[in-house]
């Protein structure tokens, strides 16, 4: 897959997306979290959230993207997608520097590890 590289519009600078024709998603579906890598230098890849647009001819991404690819806007990318599964989904939820994901994440994790720490001292209370 070779399409030519844009730039996300203004409001949606500094997210984590991907927006993609879905003819190109590889049957992963919108909001799924793939790792891109360029094929020129597989060494270069980055781990996005695939949504949708129109033009079939351009993949669109964040400068921060294009970095962690290699690439510039303009130039085509020859690229491959791989759909991430649920570990490495979780670590990227948690390690992404969007913070209106990343935050959202690390609450979950924290409200789910403190809501197991009071379901084992609510059976310990039967027990003692």
């Amino acid at each position: 897959m070779q399409l030519v590289v844009k730039g996300l519009p203004e409001r949606e600078w500094g997210s984590s997306i991907v927006r993609l024709h879905y003819s190109y998603r590889d049957g992963i579906g919108r909001y799924g979290v793939a790792r891109i890598t360029n094929r020129a230098d597989p060494s270069n890849c980055s781990d996005a959230v695939l949504l949708g647009h129109d033009d079939d001819k351009s993949i669109y991404m964040a400068y921060d993207t294009r970095k962690a690819l290699g690439v510039k806007i303009g130039e085509k990318l020859d690229f491959e997608l791989k759909e991430l599964g649920w570990p490495k989904k979780v670590k990227w939820y948690l390690n992404t520097p969007d913070p209106r994901v990343y935050i959202p994440a690390w609450l979950a994790v924290w409200s789910v590890g403190l809501g197991a720490v009071g379901t084992i001292f609510g059976f310990l209370s039967f027990f003692l």
